[in-house]
This record gives structure tokens, sequence and C-alpha cells, in this order.
């Protein structure tokens, strides 16, 4: 059975940690009630497991899981079952093997006394935008809603990866295809030729020297590099550091802008207020802390449009939208829209490079292996012409 860790008071007013097992949290809720205890909180203790970073560590629910869980229970709410009752029914109909016992976890939670929200921080496998929107929806008795809400968003945000990914796809796998023939070739071929035109005596001209250099160059270095580029790959994914080319900045602020002003566009419609809505958008935001001061400018009252502004890292155009939107009352899809154009706009500019992407790496391929061919080629007619002679 599942170990349990509880804080509580005595009937005396001592405070006791416990550890106790129980078949499921909520048993064990009845049991210190019972048992005349004040319960102050109760955390299941998991077993460890060996990670690089020395702590146990529970893997996320990928998008589609939180994409099918929000879409799941928000039909099953419509149609006027408790939350307990829709929890239950999720459990036994659920085909997912990583849902399954999360439905199982966030029932035993709920009706131990706890809200969704905060069985699904307990849990600790959800976004904490999600998370966030639970929250407002069951402060706002529009669960169900905001579900629905919710997984339009992250449907979206699916969406623009796959989008980001297929335009990707092609002219990266050219690259590597390209580097790997160039590596062999490097590797294997230019060395064996090389050594007959060495062994010849010959003068090797600058660029055949050159060539031996390189090949040499990649023999001996090819396992270190690879073995650093292995552990640089690591290290960024350990500590979620990501690399940014300037030439991508203008891709990478539209990609921003259309996830925080359509995921707060979204939440202004369901009846959120507006600082609510950005503090949930704020963990899609790459600059962290952005959103926050634009809050606390509106808190001090300053209109949004006027806070974006005074925040420093928005374009004009985007303030000029928002300020038109709030000139309207129509705000909520002022964003929308603004989301959207932005992400058209980020579309078409990866669209670009990536068509851009593929000539070039084929011509950089072509000098690469031009180089070699010129490189290997001229010893060997300098040592037909002397035979000639």
């Amino acid at each position: 059975m599942p170990l349990y860790k509880a804080e509580v008071y005595t009937l005396a007013g001592e405070k006791k940690q416990l550890r106790k097992e129980a078949a499921s949290e909520n048993d064990l809720l009845r049991e210190l009630g019972e048992a005349k205890y004040v319960i102050i909180s109760v955390k299941e203790e998991k077993p460890r497991t060996w990670s690089f970073a020395g702590r146990s560590r529970r893997k996320n629910l990928t998008l589609e899981e939180q994409y099918l869980f929000c879409t799941t229970l928000s039909s099953f709410m419509r149609s006027g079952l408790s939350m307990t009752e829709v929890l239950r029914l999720l459990q036994k109909q659920t085909r997912d093997k990583n849902l399954k016992p999360i439905y199982t976890q966030l029932r035993e939670s709920v009706e131990g006394g706890r809200s969704l929200a905060g069985s699904m921080t307990a849990l600790g496998v959800f976004r904490p935008s999600l998370v966030g929107m639970v929250e407002s929806g069951e402060r706002s008795a529009s669960l169900a809603e905001i579900l629905e809400k919710a997984g339009e968003l992250i449907q979206n945000e699916i969406s623009l990866r796959r989008k980001i990914q297929s335009s990707l796809t092609y002219p990266v796998l050219m690259l590597i295809v390209g580097l790997g023939v160039v590596v062999f070739l490097l590797s294997f071929v230019v060395p064996r030729l090389t050594a007959l035109v060495v062994e010849s005596g010959a003068e090797l001209p600058f660029i055949t020297e050159m060539l031996i250099f390189v090949s040499n160059a990649v023999r001996v270095g090819f396992l270190p590099f690879i073995a650093v580029v292995a552990i640089v790959v690591f290290w960024m994914r350990r500590s979620n550091k990501k690399i940014n080319l300037p030439m991508f900045k203008d891709i990478r602020d539209n990609l921003a802008f259309a996830l925080i002003f359509s995921q707060s566009g979204t939440l202004l419609r369901a009846g959120i207020p507006l600082v609510q809505a950005l503090k949930l958008t704020e963990p899609l935001d790459p600059v962290k802390g952005r959103l926050s001061v634009v809050s606390e400018h509106i808190r001090q009252g300053y209109r949004f449009s006027q806070a974006l502004e005074k925040e420093g890292s928005f374009p004009e155009e985007i303030v000029t939208i928002i300020r038109v939107g709030e000139s309207g009352s129509n705000l909520p899809d002022a964003a929308v829209r603004l989301g959207a154009s932005c992400w058209e706009y980020a579309q078409s500019s990866m669209q670009k490079w990536a068509t851009l992407a593929e000539p070039l790496i084929i011509l950089v391929m072509g000098v690469l292996v031009g180089f070699v061919v010129v490189a290997v080629l001229l010893p060997i007619f300098d040592l037909s012409s002397l035979a000639g002679r």
C-alpha cells in the first residue's frame, strides 16, 4: 500500500508528523478524522528513482495527453455529473495508460476534500497555466467552459509545434545526410587516395595539404566532438537552455506574441479579469517576468495598451491593435485576432527560411564535395603529366 506523510494537531494542541500506509488518501483522511486529529496536510511519499539530479522525478503529461484530459473532462461535466462521478467514469473508460492512474489519484484526492486544481497541483504532472485556468473555472463556476477553452489553446499549441517541426524536418535531414557524406569522404576515402600520392613523392598542392590536414583532424577529433556535442545537448535539455540565433529573433518574438495574445484573448472571452488572464498566460512567455511587469502597470491604473507600451518590449504595431480593441470595447476579440496575425507572420517567415535552406544546403554540400574532388585530382594530374614526360 502507498505510504503517506501527514501533519496533524492532536486534541492537546501538539503538532505531529505521522507516516502511515493506507489504501488511498481518502481512507487515510477518514482514519485520521476518526482518531480526532486536526489534519494540516497529507502527502504521498513516492519511492525515489535514480536521476542525474539526485532526486526523484515524475514525468509530466504530454501536450496531447493534457488536451485529451481537458476535452474528455469538459464533455462529461456538461452532462450534469459531479466531479467525483466524472473522474470515476473517466477512470473506468480511458484506455490511455498514463491518464488512467491520473484519473484514479484525482478522484481519490477530490473525494478527500481537495479542489480539482489543488489535486492537479499535488500530482505535479500538469502545466501551471492549465492548473491556473482550472482554478479560475472552479471559482467562477464555469469549469466546463474553461476546460474547453484550455483544450482549444493546447490544440493550437500542438498544431503550432507540428507545423514548425514539419517546416524544419526536410532541411535538417538534408544537412545531416550531407554532413554524413562529407565525414565519410574525409575519414575513409580521402586517406586512401592521398596515401598513394604521398608515397609517390610528388610535391603536393596547397589545397591537397589542406585536405589532408582536415581529414586527419576529422579522424582524430570526430568521436571526441560527438561526445562533446552530446554532453552539451544533454546539459541544455537539463537546464532548459536554447540556442537563439539572431536571424530567427523576429520569428521567435512573433511565436511568443501568438501564444500570449491567443491565450489571454481566450481567457478574456471566458470572463476572466485581465490581470488574472495575464498571470495564467505568463508560463507560455519565454521572456520571464515581462507579463508580471505589464500586470503591475495595470494594477496601478494603466490601460492594457499603455502597460504594454510602458513595459517596452512589445512593438508599436501590437500596442496600436490593442489600443484600437480597447477603444471599441472589443479587447478579447482584438487579442485573439492579434495572436492569429502574429502566428501567420511567423509561419510565413519559417516557410521562407525553410525554402531558402534547401538550396543553401545543396550549395554548401556541393562546394565541400567539389573541394575534396579537386584536392584529390590535382596531384594525380601532376603525376600523369610527369609520367608522360
